[in-house]
């Protein structure tokens, strides 16, 4: 009985034993069932971020394209609002061209007119008119002339070309080139000329608002042109002179002596002689013509605006006597004027 009784307890501590083994077991795979779980988190973290990233890509690649059809648009809207305003021009020039040639031979048909009702008779060009057998015809080709004229107005005006100039007026204009060079000699204290004449700037230290030089050569007779690069500089005087060349320095208020084309103050630009006018230029303004008709006393200035469009800035009137050309940088920037001469890449 009492083996039979200690048989039974003995089993039982087995049983408690084998229990708690299993308990311990299970503690022990508790660990690594969470390790399992980690990793297969792991692993879905890591699908989810090669997912997003690979949306990312997507979205970026979509972002490109768009902006790469953005750009193309862009561009051939440019390069339609080129070829518009190129054809516009060359429209403009022709119908010009055909209206001032219409008003040439007009001219040239009433002059002949007149010869001819002045070779009819001795007495007054009225009466000689009289004798014509159409005594209107004249008056009408007067007024057909004027009629034209309007018309090309208006067609300058509707183009947003006011003062443009024709080629073949242009051509007439430019094959009276002169080789301009600056004179050293007389340049203000504060300004660099460059070895070849053809450059002027500020140094950068100096008082005088309009410190100059002029050309080597003044101009007594005949026909001049010439034309300077101005970039985008805020400040600088264009034109000629008859004051004496050891000034150096142009007047705030030029009087006598100077005929001018000015900016100054960033986006004002002036005609200046004894008394400024302002000016308002509707095409941004890079290089400047200049023509001297010593003859005439004319002095005009053009803003070259590219190789085939000019329009005329301002003429001035004057009976000249010996004038030079003369050059002023401004005294608020470094920037050069520049003479354009062909195969000219000197640099100050």
């Amino acid at each position: 009985m009492k083996n039979a009784e200690k048989g039974e307890d003995e089993l039982k501590k087995n049983e408690s034993l084998e229990k708690k083994i299993n308990e311990l077991k299970q503690e022990s795979d508790e660990p690594q069932k969470k390790n399992e779980n980690t990793e297969k988190g792991k692993d879905e973290l890591k699908k989810k971020n090669e997912s997003l990233e690979k949306k990312i890509n997507e979205l970026k690649q979509e972002r490109d394209e768009l902006q790469k059809k953005n750009e193309n648009t862009e561009k051939g809207k440019d390069e339609l609002k080129k070829k518009n305003e190129s054809l516009e021009k060359k429209i403009n020039e022709l119908k010009q061209e055909s209206l001032e040639k219409k008003i040439n031979e007009l001219k040239q048909e009433r002059d002949e007119l007149q010869k001819k009702n002045e070779s009819q008779g001795t007495d007054s060009q009225h009466d000689a008119l009289r004798k014509e057998k159409n005594p209107g015809k004249v008056e009408s080709l007067v007024k057909e002339i004027e009629e034209l004229k309007q018309d090309c107005d208006a067609i300058r005006k509707k183009f947003n070309a006011v003062g443009y100039v024709v080629e073949r007026e242009w051509s007439s204009i430019v094959k009276d080139q002169a080789k301009v060079t600056l004179n050293p000699d007389t340049a203000n204290p504060s300004l660099t000329v460059s070895e070849d004449g053809s450059q002027v700037r500020f140094k950068g230290e100096g008082s005088a608002q309009w410190p100059s030089v002029l050309g080597m050569e003044g101009f007594t007779s005949g026909r001049h042109y010439w034309e300077v690069e101005v970039g985008e500089k805020g400040y600088w005087a264009l034109g000629v002179s008859s004051i004496h060349p050891n000034e150096k320095i142009i007047p705030e208020k030029p009087e006598k002596g100077y005929w001018l084309l000015r900016r100054w103050r960033g986006n004002t630009y002036e005609a200046v002689s004894q008394s400024p006018v302002l000016l308002t230029l509707q095409h941004k303004l890079y290089k400047v013509g200049m023509i001297l008709d010593y003859k005439k006393g004319e002095l005009s200035f053009y803003n070259v605006y590219d190789g085939s469009t000019r329009y005329e800035i301002h003429t001035f009137n004057y009976k000249f006597t010996e004038v030079y050309p003369i050059f002023s940088p401004g005294s608020h920037d470094r920037g050069p004027l520049k003479i354009i001469r062909e195969k000219s890449n000197t640099a100050l």
